[in-house]
């Protein structure tokens, strides 16, 4: 990946290329696995912003606590099918108890 990258969205389905027409470089994948390859690569580019399909981002723990301590790449997860497994809602929440000690959700 020699090109510049600065957002990237993956998914396993063809709803992620639509991000293609606002300038993300999209990836679809077939098989889970191939996400650290391509995290890494997008790492080692300077890509700061990593949006991933709910699904995908729900498998993929390791590679999230591999980059949790580092300020890029942010990894994000979006629902990218109709529905939501709030997998972005409970990240936020577990965030906000972890910061102040409590749950206020």
């Amino acid at each position: 990946m020699p090109e510049n990258i600065s957002i990237a969205a993956i998914g396993t389905s063809d709803s992620v290329i639509l991000f293609n027409s606002i300038g993300v470089k999209t990836y679809v994948i077939v098989k889970v696995e191939e996400v650290d390859r391509i995290v890494f690569e997008l790492y080692k580019s300077g890509c700061k912003i990593i949006y991933f399909d709910e699904e995908i981002y729900d498998n993929i723990s390791d590679v999230i606590e591999k980059y949790a301590y580092q300020t890029y790449p942010i990894l994000l997860p979006l629902p990218m099918k109709g529905t939501s497994k709030q997998v972005g809602l409970k990240k936020i929440k577990n965030n906000v108890e972890k910061a102040i000690g409590i749950d206020i959700f």
